[in-house]
């Protein structure tokens, strides 16, 4: 075959060109240190690069969102604690104020104190983070959480929301707690039930907040513990008519409201229970109350009072005064003739019997008092301490939210209020046990909510943890794609010196060539 001399010289030149341009590209990796330049270096590991590289950045933004996230709690955190710190103090002066030497002077300074703490729980509930925004708001977090008005009322002016933050490809992590959750939504007194005193009670009784003994039993229901006056009334009723023509007549009156009237053709209340229910139809009017328990009929004022609760027992009908006469059931001898009505007081001493009714007035339970032994009904049990006085009455209710600024006001009122006798300490005493046990609900739900966030911050630090892991492995296959093997390079680029030169040296000899050196 024949080659034409300018077939040699295009030939030559084009595998010269052909050898710069690998030159040039290995020149091109090492300056780069990539051995993919473009897409068409190898199709199928650029769309692989592509793909790592973009897990590789979505994996740094979960690392950058944990980083806020961490932030944010650690903020949370340290104001949760130094809410911590005010209930406790808090909780010092509710046991300081409850020692009985104190003065009412003393016990304002103290109760001054308290209002200071109000302030500074206000404050740390209205805690922004770095950014400016509310850590306890909710979704509303550009909104101030937390508001009083100038009567002394406190609002939440947030939501429920809970915000989070994606850290990993299947984990959230919240990044804070609503302000209703932390600071609202707090069961008062043991958390089952709340046990207070009658605003009206006139003896010295304290009631212990008690606690639940059988939660099988416990049903949830509103309770009253009342300390009724015992009678000596009787299931009988007898009528003596002496001459046998006339219809003789009997009436009951509770504090001047006739509860029960009955005439001898008539058929009398035969048991106390009867009786009982006749004076408890007419509650509303007489504000009385009656009870019976081991076959004893007991009386109480249905609002604690000092006025003695008066029975009249009166007979009418009669015409011969001599023979006429009726025994009444609380043993007043009526005669025509010297006593058709009989009036008995029944005074409000020192308690030494109670009953326990519930939401429908149905008795539940009973006892006589002795001060300090327990009083047990339904699951529940308390005791009373000091010496409460007849008709006095507490009230056992299921427990409901109460925030805490209400639990501190509710004290600082206590202790302002004083005590200056046996009644008013008594009143003291019960309100400090109450805030003491808020205030201990409170401290729970701090540390409840603490715990949380540290279990978030570990779960930022695993999943940190498992995010710089997972990165690794994405840097190390996205090298294994992407990264030039500078031994390599830097060898095949001399080797393709050596070659680019060969072609050159033989390109200028083979140029020199000609038929004509030979003639």
């Amino acid at each position: 075959m024949r080659v034409s001399s300018n077939q040699v010289l295009f030939s030559g030149l084009n595998a010269m060109l052909d050898q710069q341009a690998r030159l040039n590209k290995t020149q091109l990796q090492i300056a780069s240190g990539k051995k993919i330049l473009t897409p068409a270096d190898d199709p199928a590991a650029a769309a692989n690069v592509l793909n790592l590289q973009q897990s590789l950045n979505i994996t740094t933004q979960y690392q950058e969102n944990a980083g806020y996230a961490r932030i944010r709690l650690n903020t949370e955190e340290t104001s949760l604690s130094s809410i911590s710190n005010v209930l406790g103090r808090v909780r010092e002066l509710a046991l300081q104020g409850n020692n009985a030497a104190l003065s009412d002077n003393e016990r304002g300074s103290i109760a001054l104190e308290v209002r200071q703490r109000i302030d500074e729980l206000l404050a740390l509930a209205n805690s922004r983070d770095a950014a400016g925004n509310y850590l306890y708001a909710g979704y509303q977090e550009t909104v101030q959480p937390f508001s009083v008005d100038s009567a002394g009322n406190y609002s939440y002016n947030g939501d429920n929301g809970q915000r989070f933050v994606q850290i990993g490809a299947s984990r959230q992590v919240a990044v804070g707690d609503s302000g209703a959750d932390v600071f609202m939504a707090i069961r008062n007194g043991n958390g089952a039930f709340t046990v207070r005193e009658d605003s009206a009670n006139g003896g010295s009784g304290v009631i212990d907040p008690g606690f639940v003994a059988d939660p099988a039993a416990y049903d949830g229901d509103d309770y009253r513990i009342v300390f009724p006056i015992e009678t000596q009334a009787a299931a009988s009723l007898s009528f003596g008519d002496g001459n046998g023509n006339d219809t003789l007549s009997y009436s009951l009156s509770i504090n001047g409201t006739v509860v029960y009237t009955v005439d001898e053709d008539g058929t009398p209340a035969s048991t106390l229970d009867d009786l009982a229910a006749e004076i408890n139809d007419d509650v509303p009017a007489t504000g009385v109350k009656a009870y019976v328990a081991d076959g004893v009929l007991y009386l109480a004022n249905t609002t604690p009072s000092a006025t003695p609760i008066v029975v009249t027992e009166a007979m009418s009908g009669g015409s011969d005064g001599d023979d006429d006469a009726v025994s009444g059931y609380f043993g007043s001898q009526l005669s025509g003739a010297t006593a058709p009505s009989v009036d008995q007081a029944f005074g409000a001493g020192d308690a030494d019997f109670y009953v326990v009714e519930d939401s429908s007035g149905n008795m539940e339970g009973s006892g006589a008092y002795k001060e300090g032994a327990q009083i047990a009904f339904n699951g529940i049990q308390t005791f009373i301490t000091g010496a409460p006085r007849s008709s006095d009455g507490f009230t056992v209710k299921p427990s409901r939210n109460q925030d805490m600024f209400t639990t501190l006001n509710d004290l600082a009122d206590a202790l302002e209020a004083g005590a200056s006798d046996p009644n008013g300490k008594a009143f003291l005493n019960n309100a400090i046990n109450r805030a003491l046990m808020d205030i201990d609900r409170s401290l729970d739900r701090v540390n409840e909510v603490r715990a949380k966030v540290g279990a978030r911050l570990n779960a930022i630090d695993a999943q940190e943890s498992l995010n710089e892991d997972y990165k690794l492995q994405l840097e190390s296959a996205l090298s294994g794609l992407q990264d030039l093997d500078y031994a390599e390079a830097i060898t095949r680029l001399n080797q393709q010196q050596v070659a680019l030169q060969a072609a050159q040296q033989s390109y200028v000899q083979i140029m020199g060539m000609s038929l004509f050196n030979y003639i």
